[in-house]
């Protein structure tokens, strides 16, 4: 499911992505596959890991350790 949902999510980014700069081929040659489902899956092994009430801050918690995660967490990212 993972895998459709990516190859979806590239064709959706590719519009939204440098303002469309990139074609979905483009993007799914800079896209590491097994990196996005290992981390979507840890992403969703957390909702097995924690409660509705807690979830959210966890998950926040867990989006600084990915690239850019520190950026996004302080505010610094171009918009």
């Amino acid at each position: 499911m993972l895998e459709v949902a990516i190859e979806c999510a590239i064709g959706d980014a590719s519009v939204e992505v440098e303002n469309g700069v990139y074609s979905p081929f483009q993007l799914e040659e800079m896209v590491d596959k097994n990196s996005v489902i290992t981390t979507a899956n840890s992403f969703l092994a957390l909702t097995y890991a924690y409660s509705t009430k807690d979830l959210l801050a966890v998950i926040d918690d867990n989006l600084t350790l990915l690239p850019g995660g520190e950026d996004w967490k302080f505010g610094s990212i171009n918009k």
